[in-house]
């Protein structure tokens, strides 16, 4: 016998009819970046994509006997003594990486705290009765402005809102307990789950109806978070507004709790942050990286046609990592006309700085024609360049197999005799190597969960360092392709969206004695 999921567990929210629609590289970003004609194509393929009934809310779920006889959940009434989170299986930010979330637990429920959101997530093991308010603030008290929610634990239906999260969710092993996810999700079983219909809606009242119907909304803030404060199951997650790359990758841990999932999380982290101290190339020289871009809808009005330098922390400290040297845009571009610089994440400026080149500021007389100003624009930003070594070309293209090196010259007004070191020394890459079936970017996917792959994969390509993963990144000077695609017919899972099961359980140990603590897994 199966139940919805509205009554699986204690805890189980009210649900509110709150909207969203958000991706890994944020829609502002990505349809700033195209064309009119790009833009035109890219609603029409949209439309096609979603216009198809949404298979996922078929998906059926364990009764609450199933789960207890299973010892995924438990009825049992503990003694003051127990807990089912003895201090071996806890995780906790790591001071020195992430910043903007903690956890906290108790014997039968923790608290995990969103501070961009200002949220308290209550995850009270299921079969277990909810916490009062009293009971929650002995464990974390409830500061000014934050708002609190109740979730049983393990959660059994989710939705993913964005590509960033799913490579926490793959790597946990739970894609079995997500129902929808973005449609430009790119690892194979996400777009395995595509296909059979588990896709996020565009249509308003369809959307409302999937959030409605699973335990727990992963998703981003809108300008102020109001969208997330508003919707009783919607949950932060704001691993890309963290500072740093082992800092997103601490969210394993975050969004593992959920799962009751822990010591899975824990080990993980630890093993990327190893990785990713050891993914660095040996190499002596340190060539000088820059990381530009061309946007037709550029400037606040979206409207403006503007080259960019992105100078974002996580940026420059993937860079250092991997054996380069950084391109110096607060002392190479002082005296560049026209310049707008802006944090990379608004209101956060250790997230670091984005430098914009407005083509407009550079209309040195009325009578230029339009060819003319963007050919003056296009002088100044490839002068301004002339330190750098490396280029990163984060242009956006709709099909990234068509973006070549002779896309680049045309996009930068430039010929392959250039004088820019770049081009004479054939160093111009992409991150556009690894793609899904419908051209979806692993970069804002497995990334985010994964760091060390991108360590790996830019020493890869900065110094042909064989030793390392070709992974992420493709040099376009030197000819090379989006070779790295990833299927849907290379998911080796059950997934509960396309066929007639329910998900694996899992199982956590009973109470136990809190005086019986198990060996804590290793400290990254």
């Amino acid at each position: 016998a199966k139940q919805p999921p509205s009554a699986f567990s204690a805890g189980s929210p009210q649900r509110s009819s709150a909207q969203f629609l958000t991706r890994g590289p944020s829609v502002l970003s990505v349809a700033r970046s195209m064309t009119t004609r790009q833009l035109l194509a890219a609603a029409a393929a949209f439309a096609a994509a979603t216009a198809r009934p949404s298979l996922a809310a078929t998906v059926s779920v364990a009764a609450l006997s199933e789960r207890i006889a299973a010892e995924e959940c438990w009825d049992t009434e503990i003694s003051d003594s127990q807990t089912f989170y003895p201090l071996g299986v806890q995780v906790h930010s790591d001071p020195d990486t992430a910043d903007l979330f903690d956890i906290k637990y108790s014997d039968t429920f923790k608290v995990v705290i969103s501070n961009i959101a200002k949220e308290q997530y209550v995850l009270t093991q299921c079969g277990q009765t909810e916490p009062t308010t009293e009971q929650v603030d002995e464990v974390a008290a409830l500061e000014s402005g934050y708002i609190r929610k109740h979730f049983g634990v393990p959660i059994q239906t989710s939705m993913a809102s964005t590509t960033v999260l799913l490579g926490f969710l793959e790597a946990l092993g739970v894609q079995d307990r997500v129902n929808y996810v973005s449609q430009y999700a790119v690892a194979s079983c996400w777009q395995q789950a595509v296909s059979c219909g588990a896709t996020v809606e565009s249509n308003a009242t369809l959307l409302t109806g999937q959030q409605e119907g699973v335990d727990v909304v992963f998703m981003d803030c809108g300008i102020d978070c109001s969208n997330v404060n508003s919707m009783a199951n919607g949950v932060h997650v704001p691993t890309t507004q963290e500072d740093g790359m082992l800092a997103t990758a601490e969210y394993i841990k975050y969004i593992g709790a959920f799962f009751n999932m822990e010591t899975k999380a824990n080990e993980l982290f630890h093993a990327t942050k190893i990785a990713y101290n050891q993914a660095a190339s040996g190499a002596t020289s340190t060539p000088v990286v820059a990381w530009i871009g061309y946007t037709a809808y550029g400037g606040p009005s979206w409207n403006q046609p503007t080259f960019t330098i992105s100078q974002a922390s996580y940026k420059l400290t993937l860079v250092e990592h991997a054996g380069g040297a950084n391109f110096d845009a607060e002392t190479e571009l002082a005296n560049v006309p026209g310049l707008d610089v802006s944090y990379a994440v608004a209101g956060n400026p250790a997230a670091g700085k984005t430098y914009s080149f407005y083509v407009s500021s550079f209309n040195g007389s009325a009578a230029n024609t339009e060819a003319d100003v963007m050919a003056n624009a296009t002088a100044h930003f490839m002068a301004a360049l002339a330190s750098a070594d490396v280029v990163i070309d984060e242009t956006y293209a709709w099909d990234p197999s068509t973006y070549t090196f002779d896309s680049f010259l045309a996009q930068y007004g430039l010929t392959s005799t250039s004088d820019r070191k770049f081009v004479q020394n054939g160093m111009v890459l992409r991150f556009d190597r690894t793609v899904s079936e419908g051209n979806g970017m692993d970069w804002y996917e497995s990334r985010i969960a994964k760091p060390d792959w991108a360590v790996e994969g830019l020493a890869h390509s900065l110094f042909g360092d064989a030793s390392k993963r070709a992974k992420y990144f493709r040099n376009i000077a030197k000819g090379e392709l989006v070779d790295q695609v990833l299927t849907k017919a290379a998911c080796g899972s059950t997934l509960p969206v396309c066929e007639d099961t329910t998900s694996e359980f899992i199982t956590i140990t009973g109470p136990v004695d809190e005086e019986v603590v198990p060996t804590p897994a290793p400290t990254p």
